[in-house]
């Protein structure tokens, strides 16, 4: 029964390397070949092999198959766009370096506990599962946690955000389970066995694994509902904008339509000598032309666009706007996060200002600093509810979207959104590094 405990035990380690192994590279790069049962047979492959090592307790060989089995399939079976073969071993294998450490330190922690708990003379087998499921769990949360967050951030790759609340759950979980397993390890005292217990240790483990994993693709389902809202924001904006473009052409076709006569009135007035009459005419008739002159705020073409767009809301709700804007250059910014961050900064500064008591304007101003990208935008407001220094909106539910998407937006160049009131005068300060 012991060697059937064993060999359960190793299977399990190999089980959950294996998995955290695959679902990194699975994420992190593309893969060579569409063939599914390929990488499921490399993966069970890796599994058995580093299975059958673990059997001889040899740690270092247990460590080598690892390093090798991970290189050799990360080489031929995954690739990248700009394709670096020694950058994607290296990192898997500095992964691996990881989780080997983590699973040391779980063991470590074992014995701290056992020593604090006054427990000793245990079995070799029953220390033997409670190591392995002990380090697995330290493993799984550090990984799931820590580790898999902090490489996304190295790489600069987008990752979603763990909220406050996420941490807590995980630390909720962690600890349910370290106590499950403390409670378990006093049926080991003074050398007792108990099979039922150190299998009950295994599914929890397995749990933990699991119940991590279905976490994150919560994280990630809510990251992309975020960016599909964002995505579904910027396609209303060039909608409205080519409606607008729509109306502008149809009046230009209008306006053209009658421009010979307009030119021979203006020329029967000059020859009946009535030159005052026919300035105003020439004035009203620039009047009339001067919606259909485009305003150039800007270089970038979608953030002019929208501020275009956003001015004219501006004067159809009575709000005076002044824009101001040096000469900086956005190409660094995508064009989503361009419409996310301007869009929604714009569409909260127009709802309060044009709800705001008396005086009713907006000041936009964006300027550089060295390698930054700095924005100012101020309005008036009337009384503005704040919860965890952010601004609460009374639009009801759902449509607090629209700050939630504009950090995430931010955080990607590693920027700062500071929000703040000073009486009837709401200002929002954001800062992007290029």
């Amino acid at each position: 029964m012991d060697k059937i405990l064993l060999a359960i035990c190793n299977g399990l380690s190999c089980f959950i390397i294996c998995t955290i192994l695959f679902q990194f590279m699975n994420e992190r790069y593309k893969k060579s070949y569409s063939n599914k049962t390929l990488y499921i047979a490399a993966e069970i492959a890796m599994g058995i092999t580093a299975f059958g090592i673990n059997m001889l307790n040899f740690a270092i060989l247990n460590l080598l198959i690892w390093f090798v089995g991970v290189g050799v399939t990360v080489y031929f079976l995954y690739y990248e766009d700009a394709d670096r073969p020694i950058r994607r071993i290296t990192e898997c294998e500095v992964l691996v370096l990881c989780m080997s450490v983590c699973e040391t330190l779980g063991v470590l922690l074992l014995h701290c506990f056992l020593q604090i708990c006054g427990i000793s003379n245990i079995d070799v087998v029953m220390q033997y599962c409670l190591e392995v499921t002990f380090s697995k769990i330290v493993l799984i949360f550090l990984y799931y946690v820590l580790i898999k967050r902090l490489i996304k951030r190295l790489i600069k790759r987008t990752e979603a955000a763990c909220s406050r609340k996420q941490y807590i759950i995980y630390g909720i979980m962690l600890f349910y389970s370290l106590v499950n397993m403390l409670v378990i390890v006093q049926n080991f005292r003074d050398g007792q066995k108990s099979y039922l217990s150190a299998v009950n240790m295994g599914c929890i483990v397995l749990a933990d694994l699991y119940l991590l994993y279905y976490a994150k693709m919560a994280d990630e389902k809510r990251y992309y509902e975020n960016r599909v809202k964002a995505l579904e924001q910027q396609a209303k904006m060039q909608y409205e904008y080519y409606l607008a473009q729509t109306e502008k052409y149809s009046q230009t076709v209008r306006i053209l339509h009658d421009v010979d006569k307009h030119i021979r009135a203006i020329e029967n007035l000059y020859g009946t000598e009535r030159e005052h009459t026919a300035g105003e005419y020439a004035e009203a008739i620039r009047s009339t032309l001067a919606p259909l002159i485009p305003i150039s705020y800007i270089e970038n073409p979608i953030l002019n666009i929208l501020l275009t767009d956003k001015n004219a809301v501006m004067q159809e709700k009575g709000i005076h706007s002044d824009i101001k804007i040096d000469n900086v250059d956005l190409s660094y910014i995508e064009p989503i996060d361009i419409t996310t961050i301007f869009g929604n900064l714009l569409d909260n500064a127009i709802e309060a200002a044009a709800n705001a008591d008396g005086d009713k304007y907006i000041f936009i101003k964006i300027s550089a600093y060295h390698k930054m990208t700095v924005v100012h935008i101020e309005n008036s407001c009337g009384k503005v509810k704040w919860k965890k220094r952010m601004p609460v909106s009374d639009k009801g539910k759902g449509r607090g979207i629209g700050l939630l998407n504009v950090k995430q937006s931010i955080d990607k160049y590693d920027g700062d959104l500071q929000l703040k009131q000073d009486g009837n005068r709401f200002v929002a300060d954001l800062f992007l590094n290029s």
